[in-house]
């Protein structure tokens, strides 16, 4: 009832100042004929951002949802401080104003058998990216790794696809591993050496045992030790075609995918590391290893997929390590078709956030694309930890840069359920999801609750410039100031979002300055 009654004394205080031919009825007219989520397939080169379907430019706030063991996926079933991901879920993230979910489709989980799909995995993660469309959430289809494979107390790549001979029997009992393989390195030099001198013992599936082994590790030092490294040189350099084997995976995912109208790209492999830098220790420099060894990977992935999709946009990561991107290009050369998908942690990064951001503004106006911040510390911390988390959310503001916060499973306190109030105010901002224009700058104030947006009108773009305010931020409604008079006609199609329709009697561009504040 509240948005309803919002709706009509919005309409009611523009009528007077609507310019002739502005009829109220235009906007509720255009979202009839637009029920769905615009498609988004496309990069301003010009701008370095995100547009969609409209022209309209485009921003995400958002989680990521990772299962990182068996079964691979989170269950459906509502369950705080686990992550799982169903309708009780999606419901919780649009209420707090998130637009998109950074959702990991595992290889381990979509490909147990080599060159045979679990086709029910992948079912299970369409109708997740489903549940995420129906409460207007986009998705990005991630394909996560940390530490590769469980052999080395991570996760990624497949590991067992069957045991040799019956089970049981000592000679025979043997998993057939058809990725990490025990022979790749010496004996003495398995995981997790150099780290510790004595390699781990090992089951009879080659993973760490007893697990707790693993967390006797620094997980992010892992990548340095020999076989990690090996494993990766093995991937990037297609041994037994394990990189067609991953380019092939990225096939079938896309051919999954290509008609979903909330998919809004491809993300390639979560934080790929260097490659074998035991073997080139120049990979250790930072922006080396991306043109050296992950841009063939990424070519070779990208070319599988445009055989089946040739209009979702490849995001693709550099090495962790990275300062500058050391890229050539991007995947296959065509930057309004890509997005440079990068991460923030202090470390390994050791500038700030603002730093960082400059940084990558620079890749994007090198290679002639657009980036977005998919991870950061989104988590519960010391007082240091969280004013650094602020810090992020104003700096994004700033930049006008998009962001996934790491990860959904750490919003909510899993004793009483609810989410933690010191991670939810930061996600529960004010943020132009869509501008019908070009922005100049967005910020949102979370002392005071005030949101501003200044934008260049695009009169070739008829759909609406919208603002999502969770209501959860604005529990009594909000007033909203536009300049010039009669430039917008104001609509709330939901409870979440204000629509700015740019007045048709505007011809030519002009700037648009818009601020909304709490009742």
């Amino acid at each position: 009832m509240l948005f309803v009654s919002i709706t009509a004394a919005l309409l009611l205080a523009v009528l007077d100042t609507l310019p002739a031919g502005m009829q109220a009825q235009d906007a509720e007219g255009w979202y009839k004929a637009h029920p769905g989520m615009a498609r988004i397939s496309q990069v301003n080169q010009d701008t370095h951002q995100i547009v969609d379907e409209f022209g309209r430019t485009r921003f995400f706030h958002g989680t990521n949802v990772v299962m990182k063991e068996p079964p691979w996926y989170r269950p459906f079933e509502w369950a705080p401080g686990v992550s799982s991901f169903g309708e009780q879920d999606v419901q919780n993230l649009h209420a707090l104003g998130l637009n998109i979910v950074r959702l990991g489709h595992s290889w381990a989980g979509a490909e147990p058998v080599r060159g045979q799909y679990n086709q029910t995995f992948l079912d299970i993660m369409k109708k997740q990216t489903k549940l995420a469309e129906d409460y207007g959430l986009y998705v990005l289809v991630d394909v996560h790794q940390d530490v590769l494979a469980r052999q080395f107390c991570g996760h990624g790549v497949p590991d067992v696809s069957r045991m040799r001979g019956p089970v049981g029997t000592a000679a025979t009992d043997m998993a057939v591993q058809w990725f990490v393989k025990e022979d790749w390195v010496p004996g003495w030099k398995m995981y997790p050496f150099p780290l510790k001198p004595t390699p781990f013992p090992v089951d009879n599936k080659g993973f760490p045992s007893p697990q707790s082994l693993c967390g006797t590790v620094d997980w992010s030092l892992s990548y340095t030790s020999a076989a990690v490294c090996n494993a990766f040189g093995r991937l990037d350099n297609n041994y037994d075609g394990l990189g067609d084997a991953f380019a092939a995976y990225w096939k079938k995912l896309a051919s999954e995918y290509v008609e979903t109208t909330n998919v809004v790209g491809y993300n390639l492999l979560n934080e790929p590391w260097v490659g074998d830098s035991m073997a080139d220790p120049t990979l250790l420099v930072p922006g080396v290893a991306d043109h050296k060894v992950l841009e063939g990977l990424w070519n070779r992935a990208a070319k599988q997929i445009r055989t089946v999709d040739n209009d979702t946009l490849i995001w693709f990561e550099g090495a962790t390590i990275d300062i500058l991107s050391g890229f050539n290009n991007v995947p296959l050369g065509d930057g309004s078709k890509s997005v440079h998908s990068f991460h923030y942690y202090s470390p390994p990064q050791l500038s700030s956030i603002s730093t960082t951001l400059n940084n990558r503004r620079k890749d994007n106006e090198r290679l002639r694309t657009a980036g977005v911040l998919t991870e950061l510390t989104f988590w519960m911390g010391e007082n240091q930890q969280m004013q650094g988390l602020a810090d992020a959310m104003s700096a994004t503001d700033a930049h006008m840069v998009s962001w996934i916060g790491w990860a959904y499973e750490n919003l909510y306190n899993s004793t009483s359920g609810q989410p933690y109030p010191e991670l939810a105010k930061h996600y529960s901002r004010g943020y132009p999801a869509a501008v019908a224009g070009t922005p100049n700058s967005f910020s949102f104030d979370e002392n005071s609750g005030t949101f501003k947006l200044q934008f260049t009108s695009d009169p070739n773009i008829k759909a609406p410039t919208e603002i999502i305010l969770p209501p959860s931020t604005f529990p009594n409604g909000y007033k909203v100031q536009v300049s010039p008079d009669g430039s917008v006609l104001q609509y709330v199609p939901n409870k979440r979002t204000l629509a700015l329709f740019t007045s048709s009697s505007i011809k030519n561009t002009i700037n648009i300055s818009a601020t909304v504040s709490p009742r």
